[in-house]
């Protein structure tokens, strides 16, 4: 039977007592292996769980990207060019205005002097045409064959008729003149210019604003996907680590067992059995150790 302890006469270590201490060291080595297996585990399982919140962060801060996107190209620049289009028009429209009431004016001023003119010439006509019937025409009630008296009847006739009609339409004109100028001075297209550049002016607030949250929110893309990269190289580095320390396990495993379980004949077989007895019992030393640790733990609590 080898000796354990490794204590003879001679002083030296026997072989028995090499390859126990190198099994204590090599059972050492797994269960820190075991250990760093174990940690590394929970490390990937918290960075898996950091993977996926950041891949869901990232798709939020893509969706809010593309959404204010579609916002800007789709209303904020139309409506935005539109409202510049008709701060535009009104622009023009009040510079016609400020022409139309001028013609209005010289209109109405000239309508004005052609119908004081038409209205002098009936009158002029009116007269002409008393001293006519009075002087010339025969009285009331009494024909005449006189071919010459006949046309300047047909003559005067014509002239009333003219001035009168003249006189209607000039009357007419000048109505309407004014009849246009009321409708010019209600429509009143000054006051528009104040409302289309408060909507230009708010157009330009909203296109500002979601220009703001497109930089702001593609600045989250650009920060998540480059935080979701560095989580994914450190999740990389811990899976390898955990295989890594789970091969090292697994060969320290196979060593023990192999210096423990493997079959062989003549003393080699005493050496395995004292080996594993001896590895053994340091194994029920290392749980008694364990449970006097936690009962005193108990007794001082």
């Amino acid at each position: 039977m080898a000796n354990m302890n490794g204590n003879d006469n001679t002083g030296l270590r026997s072989p028995e007592t090499v390859i126990c201490d190198s099994l204590k060291v090599i059972k050492s080595d797994k269960k820190t292996a075991d250990s760093s297996y174990i940690s590394n585990g929970t490390l990937q399982e918290s960075k898996e769980i950091a993977k996926g919140y950041k891949i869901c962060c990232l798709d939020k801060a893509e969706k809010s990207n593309n959404i204010y996107q579609d916002i800007m190209s789709f209303i904020a620049i139309g409506n935005y060019k539109k409202t510049e289009i008709i701060q535009k028009s009104i622009d023009e429209y009040i510079k016609k205005d400020d022409d139309i009431e001028k013609l209005i004016k010289d209109s109405s001023k000239l309508l004005n002097d052609m119908r004081i003119k038409i209205e002098d010439a009936n009158n002029a006509a009116c007269v002409m045409k008393n001293c006519i019937t009075n002087k010339i025409l025969p009285k009331s009630g009494k024909s005449t064959k006189d071919d010459k008296i006949v046309d300047v009847t047909d003559a005067l006739k014509d002239i009333m008729d003219k001035t009168k009609t003249l006189n209607e339409k000039g009357q007419n004109a000048f109505e309407s003149a004014v009849t246009i100028a009321g409708i010019q001075t209600f429509t009143n297209t000054v006051s528009l210019k104040d409302f289309s550049k408060l909507l230009t002016d708010a157009m330009k607030t909203f296109k500002d604003c979601v220009g703001t949250n497109i930089i702001s929110t593609g600045k989250d893309v650009t920060t998540t996907r480059e935080e979701l990269n560095l989580i994914i190289e450190e999740l990389t580095t811990i899976t390898c680590n955990k295989k890594a320390e789970h091969t090292k396990s697994e060969g320290l495993d196979a060593v023990i067992k192999f210096v423990c379980e493997v079959e062989c004949d003549g003393e080699c077989l005493d050496l395995c059995r004292d080996i594993k007895n001896y590895y053994d019992s340091e194994d029920e030393r290392d749980k008694r150790w364990h449970k006097d640790k936690n009962r005193q733990s108990v007794d001082q609590n």
